[in-house]
């Protein structure tokens, strides 16, 4: 195996970059350089000074959006039917019944999608927000207009204990 030498690229700046560092002095190599060293200042005095350290390397890529998606007027599915009828059945009055509800429905909405979408690692993470759901909604225990919990009749003596 025989040692290849690295090829010669003038500037500084990239790893395939060698001009300065191989000792050329050319106004590219010495360009680069200078830019190299200034942007190392500028960083270096950001943080000196309690300031956020700027970021080096290059933004993200744009990332296309998916070509799935979900179809808000499509019929309800079977997960969305039968939330439909639960939700029917549903008693009292929890806070933010109304908001819950539309929650419960876009998740319901999901879940059901979620096999034309192929996306099967998102079934876990919506079913446990459907569940956050459905415990907030059953939060209330006694039906609307039902009276209150009197606790005043188990602090009194009963006649028997009296005997």
């Amino acid at each position: 195996m025989t040692d290849q030498p690295i090829p010669f690229r003038h500037g500084n700046a990239g790893p395939s970059a060698t001009g300065y560092r191989k000792g050329c002095r050319c106004a590219g190599c010495r360009k680069a350089k200078r830019e190299d060293q200034a942007a190392y200042r500028a960083a270096k005095k950001l943080k000196e000074s309690g300031g956020p350290a700027p970021a080096f390397e290059p933004a993200a890529p744009l990332v296309e959006p998916s070509s799935v998606g979900i179809s808000w007027d499509a019929p309800a599915g079977p997960i969305e039917q039968a939330l439909d009828g639960e939700l029917a059945a549903l008693i009292g009055e929890p806070p933010f019944k109304k908001t819950l509800i539309v929650l419960a429905r876009y998740n319901a909405r999901v879940l059901d999608q979620i096999p034309a979408a192929e996306r099967f690692d998102l079934v876990s993470g919506m079913e446990s927000r459907l569940f956050n759901v459905f415990d907030r909604l059953r939060r209330v225990e006694s039906a609307p207009g039902a009276g209150s919990w009197d606790m005043s009749g188990l602090l009194q003596p009963d006649a028997a204990d009296e005997q």
